[in-house]
């Protein structure tokens, strides 16, 4: 499997099933959250790291999160392969409470 989202910039985004599989044994409140994963390319908002400048984390609110979680977020790694095309990869993804504002 590779699936692949824009981000609302246009940057084209991947998630692999070795990376799926990962964010799945790490975090297993993640499994059958995937199409959210993507949502939250796809929509949320994000900020730049501030140790690892070639890594954003993106964030979203949904509604449906078990164990009183309100947020998704994915990190995602920015490079480049040999000719200059992006190889931008979703690392890991996670669940959080975010309190809104």
């Amino acid at each position: 499997m590779l699936q692949t989202v824009k981000d609302q910039l246009g940057h084209e985004i991947y998630l692999t099933d070795e990376r799926w599989n990962h964010i799945c044994e790490e975090h297993p409140e993640m499994r059958g959250y995937e199409s959210q994963v993507l949502e939250t390319i796809r929509r949320g908002r994000r900020f730049q790291d501030s140790v690892r400048p070639d890594v954003f984390l993106y964030y979203r609110d949904f509604e449906d999160l078990p164990a009183g979680n309100s947020t998704i977020v994915a990190v995602v790694r920015f490079g480049f392969i040999p000719g200059g095309a992006e190889n931008n990869f979703i690392v890991t993804a996670y669940q959080i409470f975010r309190h809104r504002r």
